[in-house]
């Protein structure tokens, strides 16, 4: 039972990141009242919007809708990796997956139902909103949509925009969540059956976990970076419908750059998010590699660090830096995906 336990609080640590970031925005957000104000002023909506973003607004939904369709492709494709590789370990140690694949389950739910109850249930009268988090992230658009009468246009959601933008920012970021948690579970186990720091054969082991935690690192960078762009394509949602008549109206220009900042703050953070998510998804493991290498170290010396070194391939100057260079940009990559997207947007 501690084995399990240990696992199950390893995988935890992948959901401090988010926790910090809501907490944060709870904490020093100030809203969306420089965006309510632009919405409920009497100048808000001139005349040549109208026509704009109401033909615009299918066209941009669809073209989030296929943002979503390839990052929940990209997910599901990658989510089967990681369940496949869970289930053999467990084949080869002689253990039950189910238990576990259950476990992993249960912590998405959890998860995704914490964050729903943040965005589905604040109530919408006026400009009161239970949650600093909706407030910020859904909110804005939400009255943006209401503001320039464009309710009528989601039928399918019972004509709220508030559950079509909630639904829009909940889908992609479930799959996310399932990915996070099956990198990290599938790493987690690999560390757990690892033969132990001074058993024969150790470093073998040691060295298989490094490999492993770079092909993983790797492969859940790519899910945290689509997740980047997805969650940025949400947020761009209304200066996209704003693009076109901006051009064409003074006030419009105004409230599509008021809304182009405040999307891409939100979509930079989100990025910053996600790269810290990476980091703390495989931390509890490195820590305890990390502990080895100190006790490989301490009993062995000078020795024992070579040892290790030439078990990873490291001994050469040029692949070292080479591999770190690759972490480095394996790491930051979902937080750089935003500002690189924004740079090829305006060339």
């Amino acid at each position: 039972m501690r084995r399990w336990i240990k696992w199950v609080l390893a995988m935890l640590a992948a959901a401090i990141p988010l926790f910090l970031f809501v907490t944060i925005l709870s904490l020093f957000g100030v809203g969306d009242r420089e965006l309510q104000a632009v919405t409920a002023s009497t100048g808000f909506g001139p005349e040549i919007l109208k026509p704009y973003p109401e033909s615009r607004l299918a066209i941009v939904t669809i073209e989030y809708g296929w943002w979503v369709f390839a990052h929940v492709l990209l997910c599901l494709v990658v989510a089967a990796y990681f369940t496949a590789l869970l289930a053999g370990h467990a084949e080869r140690e002689s253990r039950e997956v189910m238990p576990r694949l259950a476990t992993v389950a249960a912590y998405i739910v959890a998860v995704i139902g914490v964050l729903a109850f943040l965005v589905l249930t604040p109530e919408r009268n006026g400009a009161a909103v239970d949650t600093q988090f909706a407030n910020l992230v859904i909110s804005p658009f939400y009255y943006f949509l209401t503001g320039i009468g464009l309710s009528g246009q989601f039928p399918d959601h019972g004509g709220d925009p508030w559950l079509y933008l909630s639904l829009a920012a909940l889908g992609p970021t479930a799959f996310g969540v399932l990915c996070v948690t099956l990198a990290s579970g599938v790493f987690h186990n690999d560390i757990q059956n690892r033969r132990r720091f001074g058993s024969e054969g150790w470093e073998q082991d040691f060295a298989a976990c490094l490999r492993s935690l770079k092909t993983y690192a790797a492969v859940l960078s790519l899910i945290l970076v689509s997740s980047t762009l997805t969650a940025r394509a949400y947020f761009h949602i209304v200066p996209n419908m704003l693009a076109a008549p901006s051009k064409d109206a003074p006030g419009a220009a105004a409230i599509y750059t008021v809304y182009s900042d405040f999307a891409g703050t939100l979509s930079t953070a989100v990025g910053l998010l996600f790269t810290m998510t990476l980091v703390a998804a495989f931390a509890p493991g490195l820590i305890v590699l990390l502990r080895d290498v100190s006790g490989a170290v301490r009993a062995q010396g000078q020795d024992g660090r070579q040892s290790l070194l030439e078990q990873l391939g490291l001994t050469d100057l040029r692949s070292s830096l080479s591999t770190l260079l690759r972490i480095g940009l394996t790491v930051a990559s979902p937080a750089l995906a935003s500002p690189i997207a924004e740079v090829f947007q305006t060339l």
